[in-house]
Parts: C-alpha cells; sequence; structure tokens
C-alpha cells in the first residue's frame, strides 16, 4: 500500500536534501518526492514491504527524527487522501485562548478555572467532570462581560483564517465543533465562514451565568458523534474526515478521522494522531491533504 509522508517547515528551517535521505535511511524503502512548496513542503511517497504499516518501532524513530529537526508532518495512505470534511476544535486549535480560562481571569477566579482545565485537557480528570466544576466557579458572571472578552481577548490562530477560505474554496464541508461555549462559537463560524459549529450551552438567567449548562454536553464521545453522523448524512466514510484538535476531549475524533491532526497537542493526543503541527501554523493542514502553496486563497 503507498504510503505519503508529508514534511511541513518554515523559511527559517527549510527541508534539506541531507535531511529526507537521513529519513529514507531509517524507514529503508525506496521513495519519490513531489513539492508542494519549495524547500518548505514536500511529499515523501513510498511502499513498504507486504503492504503493511510502518512498525510501531519505526515510527517512534521517524517522530523523535523529525521531531530534531523541528519538521511538521503527516502519513496516511495515499488512496485516502482525498478528504471531504474538516472538524476541528475551537478553544487552543482554531483561537490561541481557552475562552473558559480567560472568563475566569475576567472573573478574577483564573487560578482554581485553570488548574481544572490543564488536569482535564492532559486526562487526568474526566472532561465533563471537568467542565461542570469550572461552570459552577462561574456562577453570577454577567453576560455582557463574555461579549467584552470575546471582542478584546479572542484571537484568531496563525493560518486559521487561510486554511478555512481554501478548504471552502475546495469544496470540503467545515464544522467547529468544541468543549467550549455555543456564545464564542457561534461568532467565530460566522466570522471565519465554519458550515457549522457544536459547543455546550451556558444557562443564563436575567443576564448572568446560573453555573449550569444546558444539555446535550459536548464531550470526546459527543465530538466523535457528530463525525460520524456526518459520515453518515453525507453518504462518506472517516477516511474523508481530516479532524485537527489539542487535547484530551478530541482524542475520539482524531482517532476516527481518516487524518488525525494534534496541533500543538498534549502528549496523549499525540500518540493517537497521524499528523502533528508543532513548529508551524494551522496552513500545514493544507499541504497535509496535498494543497500547493500556489492554490492557497489568502
Amino acid at each position: 500500500m503507498e504510503k505519503i509522508l508529508t514534511l511541513v517547515s518554515n523559511n527559517n528551517n527549510i527541508i534539506t536534501p541531507h535531511r529526507i535521505e537521513a529519513i529514507e535511511d531509517l524507514i529503508k524503502v525506496q521513495t519519490s518526492k513531489v513539492w508542494l512548496e519549495d524547500n518548505i513542503a514536500c511529499d515523501i511517497s513510498f511502499s513498504t514491504k507486504d503492504n503493511t504499516d510502518l512498525s510501531m518501532h519505526t515510527m517512534k524513530q521517524l517522530n523523535k527524527l523529525l521531531n530534531n529537526f523541528e519538521y511538521d508532518w503527516s502519513i496516511q495512505n495515499k488512496k485516502d487522501r482525498n478528504k471531504k470534511i474538516f472538524l476541528s476544535d475551537m478553544d487552543s486549535t482554531i483561537i490561541k485562548q481557552e475562552c473558559i480560562d480567560e472568563i475566569a481571569y475576567y472573573a478574577n477566579i483564573q487560578e482554581e478555572v485553570a488548574k481544572i482545565t490543564k488536569m482535564a485537557m492532559e486526562g487526568q480528570i474526566p472532561f465533563i467532570d471537568a467542565l461542570r466544576k469550572r461552570v459552577a466557579l462561574l456562577k453570577g458572571v454577567k453576560l455582557e462581560l463574555l461579549n467584552e472578552m470575546y471582542h478584546n481577548k479572542i484571537e484568531i490562530s496563525d493560518g486559521a483564517k487561510t486554511l478555512l477560505k481554501t478548504l471552502k474554496n475546495k469544496k470540503i464541508k467545515t464544522i467547529l465543533v468544541s468543549g467550549g461555549f455555543t456564545f464564542f462559537s457561534a461568532k467565530l463560524s460566522k466570522k471565519l465562514g465554519f458550515d457549522e459549529h457544536y459547543a455546550n450551552s451556558l444557562e443564563v438567567n436575567d443576564g448572568y451565568l446560573t453555573g449550569k449548562l444546558i444539555m446535550p454536553i459536548i464531550d470526546s464521545s459527543f465530538k466523535k458523534k457528530i463525525l460520524n453522523d456526518t459520515v453518515s448524512r453525507l453518504a462518506l466514510s472517516c477516511n474523508n474526515v481530516i479532524a485537527v484538535g489539542d487535547g484530551a476531549n478530541d482524542m475520539e475524533m482524531i482517532e476516527a478521522a481518516g487524518l488525525g491532526v494534534s496541533y500543538k497537542g498534549k502528549e496523549i493526543l499525540k500518540t493517537h494522531s497521524n499528523a502533528q503541527i508543532n513548529y508551524t501554523n494551522l496552513k500545514s493542514i493544507l499541504y497535509f491533504i496535498g494543497i500547493p502553496q500556489v492554490d492557497f486563497v489568502n
């Protein structure tokens, strides 16, 4: 089975022939190369013995080598590269912040909330338990404070606008799916042109947060359900899906997707993904699915 290893870097750390040779020596197979952007993004195609996946040992060694080179990468079956659906997490992925932590900062309870967030993202406590505990701490926060925070604090992640515009141009369905809040996902979905968005709803009474959530709760399993429901509705395959996220709450959709991307992710997520972005930005996803830089829509 033919595989494609895609490498992505930047102008400060170009992809060199010497380093490509080191990769070829490691995987011990004959390869062919196609540049998606000179010196910056490259597809390396190869076939393994008996059409099997690379061994776990080889993948660990390859991951270590690529991290030493500070290259971002994806590896996938060539026949499954055609993508039709894009699912993305919101907090610390499409945007640079964790919304609940920012609300807590404004409400002066940031230390308590940030501690719970960190534990949840690293998989130390169940996401739903962590979410309920954090939301309970927000009781009494004015809704207008969330609007102020959105306008003053939320930053779009590097490369996100180009990514979404290019996916739209390629007629790839885009879905924002977040364990955060609809207050933010609705605004960001409209701003960036997502086709759909799903997130948690905060209960509000008289302009104040009650400290409760409105069901259903969007957790890891619900994100996977959205993926499966979308695939079924469009009569496609999970192989047609790209999913990207940064934490334990994204793990199930990352595993289910044909291309699961860890974006500056926690270690627990990296082990379940077949693509990693640690050194570049979200535009790298376009290279991962075979779109050359000349076709990017900025």
